[in-house]
C-alpha cells in the first residue's frame, strides 16, 4: 500500500514550476510536495531501521518491526526496499556512512606529529566502537556482513577509508611499500577493537573490568603502531 506521499497530487513529475507575484512568471523549479514527503518517509525508515537492528538484532530483524517503528504501513517500505535484504543493504550502507562521517569529523582533530599518536589513534578508534550508538550496532553489522556479500564490501569499504586515511596522515602512501607495513599494523588493532564491541555493549554499569580491557587494548595496540613506524624508518634508512 502507498500512502499519499507515494501519489502524485495532480503534477506529472515530482518537479513543478513556483511563480513570483506576478501571475504567470516562472521564476525556478521547485520539488513537489510529494516528492518532499517521500524522502521524508524513506528517512524515517531508515531512522527505524537503524534503532530496530539496534534494539534486536540482524536475527529478529523484520520489515514489519521497521514499518511499526517507523509508523508506516509495512507497504511503504517495500515501496523503496521490495525484500527484507534490499533493507539490510541500505541500513548497511547507512551505518557505514555515517561512521565515515564522524570519522572524518572528529579524526582530523588529532594531532598525529606528537609523540603520542600511536596512542590517540587506538584510544580513539575504541572509544568510537563502544560509544553508546554504535557499541551495539556494530557487531550486527559483522552479522549481517558473514551472511551478505554486499554488506561485506560495505564492511571492506568502510575499513579501507578509516586505514588509508589514517595511513595518510602519517605522512605515508597507502599504497606503497611503507604505507602496507602500517596498514598491516592498522588493520590488526581494528580487528581487535571492533571485537570488543561484541562483549562490552551487554555489560552492566557495575562491571568495571571492560574498562580495564579498554585501558589494555589501547596500551597493547599504540606500541604496534609505534613499531610499524620504526620499521618503516629503518627499511628507508637501509
Amino acid at each position: 500500500m502507498r500512502d499519499r506521499a507515494d501519489r502524485h497530487d495532480g503534477d506529472a513529475s515530482p518537479d513543478v514550476l513556483a511563480a513570483d507575484g506576478a501571475a504567470g512568471v516562472v521564476t525556478r523549479p521547485v520539488r513537489g510536495l510529494s516528492a518532499l514527503l517521500r524522502d521524508d518517509t524513506r528517512a524515517r525508515v531508515l531512522d527505524a531501521g537503524v534503532e530496530v537492528l539496534r534494539t534486536v538484532g540482524h536475527g529478529q530483524f523484520s520489515v514489519q518491526k521497521v514499518a511499526r517503528a517507523a509508523g508506516v504501513y509495512q507497504g511503504n517500505v517495500t515501496y523503496y526496499w521490495p525484500r527484507r535484504r534490499d533493507l539490510v543493504l541500505a541500513l548497511a550502507v547507512r551505518i557505514v556512512e555515517d561512521y565515515l562521517r564522524t570519522f572524518e569529523e572528529r579524526f582530523t582533530t588529532l594531532d598525529m606529529t606528537r609523540s603520542g599518536w600511536a596512542e590517540d589513534v587506538v584510544c580513539w578508534l575504541v572509544d568510537d566502537a563502544v560509544s553508546s550508538s554504535r557499541v551495539r550496532l556494530l557487531p550486527e553489522l559483522w552479522s549481517m556482513a558473514n551472511a551478505d556479500i554486499e554488506v561485506a564490501r560495505e564492511v571492506r569499504r568502510a575499513f579501507t577509508v578509516v586505514v588509508d586515511t589514517i595511513v595518510a596522515r602519517l605522512g605515508l602512501d597507502p599504497a606503497g611499500p611503507d604505507g602496507l607495513v602500517m596498514r598491516r599494523a592498522l588493520e590488526l588493532t581494528g580487528t581487535a577493537v571492533q571485537g570488543l564491541t561484541a562483549i562490552y555493549g551487554h555489560r552492566s554499569p557495575e562491571d568495571r573490568q571492560m574498562d580495564d580491557l579498554r585501558a589494555d587494548l589501547c596500551a597493547l595496540h599504540a606500541p604496534l603502531l609505534v613499531a610499524a613506524m620504526e620499521r618503516i624508518v629503518a627499511l628507508g634508512s637501509d
